[in-house]
């Protein structure tokens, strides 16, 4: 838990200078308040000792509860992502309970990864080193690749092969040499 939540971390301080700035800067970034609780609630959920698992998911709960409705974030303790995960800002986040997301993730607001609905089982897979533009919506049973970039406002329903950009609704595959840089 403490590894993972420690790499968070600096990626959220990479860019806040030195000194107690930077530790400042996270009392007042909700992003870091979302993976702080989404690790304890990891975490409180493999303690084995009966009672005190108990009062570690209750304790969970409720910050989960209060970083819902204060920050718009609701990422379920069941969802598997790696060490360096970064929420750019944020409201109307949702991560699925059996989502996976790889490391150094970074999503902005509104993403949605999760299932399809009617009826149709199965959450993404996302690779290593990706980025969620605002508003996306990862949906079903796919496989995002490594060094993947989902555009603003993209909605992906297909699998996505390592080093590829998808834009536009539906999302379109596009290879990075045909990405304008």
């Amino acid at each position: 838990m403490f590894t993972n939540w420690r790499c968070d971390l600096k990626r959220y301080t990479a860019t806040q200078g030195r000194g107690l700035k930077k530790y400042f800067y996270l009392l007042f970034t909700q992003g870091i308040w979302a993976i702080t609780v989404y690790r304890f609630g990891s975490w409180s959920g493999k303690v084995r000792i009966p009672l005190i698992g108990q009062l570690l998911r209750l304790v969970y709960f409720f910050l989960f509860k209060l970083i819902e409705i204060t920050a718009g974030i609701s990422i379920d303790s069941n969802a598997k992502i790696g060490r360096g995960f970064y929420i750019g800002h944020f409201g109307q986040i949702f991560i699925y309970a059996a989502a996976e997301i790889g490391e150094n993730a970074s999503i902005g607001q509104g993403v949605t990864i999760g299932t399809l609905g009617l009826g149709k089982k199965g959450a993404p897979r996302i690779g290593d080193n990706i980025y969620i533009g605002a508003g996306a919506k990862i949906l079903g049973p796919i496989q995002l690749g490594h060094n993947v970039h989902v555009g603003a406002n993209a909605v992906v329903l297909q699998d996505v092969p390592d080093g590829c950009t998808v834009v536009g609704i539906p999302g379109k595959i596009l290879q990075r040499k045909d990405v304008v840089k």
